[in-house]
């Protein structure tokens, strides 16, 4: 019966047999001959003892590619299998590293820590807790939502933090850079709107301005820049179909931004009101 043909169990007996039969049988021809160096002398000269070391490893070498030639099949299999099972563990535990990779990069570049207010991509929230594996947030809305928390808790994998930069508001909070735009039909006095406009900007900024220009100066001396703010930044552009857009940057509290705004849009659309708009051009 041919070998292959043989059950797997009986293939490893009859190559366990085969080994031992090799490496006893090798070793007693290496006695063998070693012995016929030696002759009946006690003392070796030195090419006696040169001789008897290449014939110690020429055996070893024998021996090591017997048994590799039995067993050269069981290796291979062996050699599979372990290649399968790490590139397995490799691809299950990829996620897994890059998440503590991206753990090990926030920690040393400190991008973010408890309380602060971090935008990742499109998500963005307080954070209140993080660990080796993710990160979690309260999720906070945007300028249109008022910059509140929406009630939804967001857990995110530490691995984002390798591929997205990290927008960290911890700096200028509690107050924002809140942007306003409301765009209107042409009116009459233009120049004289944008005047009434800053100035109402102001007024509704007054309550919280002193707190306002101690934030602000503090920003600007710890990070050397000039923050806008805490005067409203007022500008006026025009779109294509000949529309005017009012546009406000406003440094204002977080929680009183989207009423700040509701108040400047309601003033400004009745001022409009009663400006009205320039005469129609004379026709031709």
């Amino acid at each position: 019966m041919p070998f292959d043909t043989l059950p797997a169990e009986q293939q490893v007996i009859v190559r366990v047999v085969l080994s031992l039969l090799l490496i006893s049988g090798l070793a007693l021809l290496r006695r063998a001959a070693i012995r016929r160096v030696r002759g009946d002398t006690d003392a070796l000269d030195p090419r006696r003892r040169r001789q008897i070391f290449y014939i110690g490893n020429a055996f070893n070498l024998a021996t090591g590619l017997g048994l590799l030639l039995l067993w050269l099949g069981q290796v291979q299999n062996l050699l599979l299998s372990l290649t399968a099972v790490t590139v397995a563990v490799v691809l299950a535990t990829k996620e897994l590293l890059m998440c503590v990779s991206g753990f090990a990069l926030r920690t040393g570049a400190n991008s973010f820590s408890v309380g602060d207010y971090i935008e990742v991509g499109s998500l963005r929230g307080e954070v209140t807790d993080f660990n080796l594996l993710s990160t979690t947030l309260l999720e906070v809305a945007d300028a249109a939502g008022g910059y509140a928390h929406t009630g939804h808790r967001i857990v995110l994998p530490n691995s984002l933090f390798l591929t997205n930069p990290v927008r960290n508001g911890r700096q200028i909070r509690p107050f924002v850079l809140h942007e306003v735009a409301i765009t209107a039909d042409p009116v009459a006095d233009p120049a004289g709107t944008l005047a009434w406009l800053e100035s109402r900007c102001q007024t509704a900024l007054a309550p919280f301005a002193e707190l306002a220009q101690a934030h602000g100066s503090e920003i600007d001396r710890k990070f050397g820049i000039d923050l806008p703010g805490p005067d409203a930044e007022v500008s006026l552009r025009t779109t294509d179909g000949g529309k005017l857009v009012f546009s406000m940057r406003l440094f204002c509290p977080a929680s009183r931004a989207r009423f700040v705004e509701q108040e400047i849009t309601a003033a400004l659309l009745q001022h409009l009101a009663s400006v009205g708009s320039p005469p129609a051009a004379p026709k031709p």
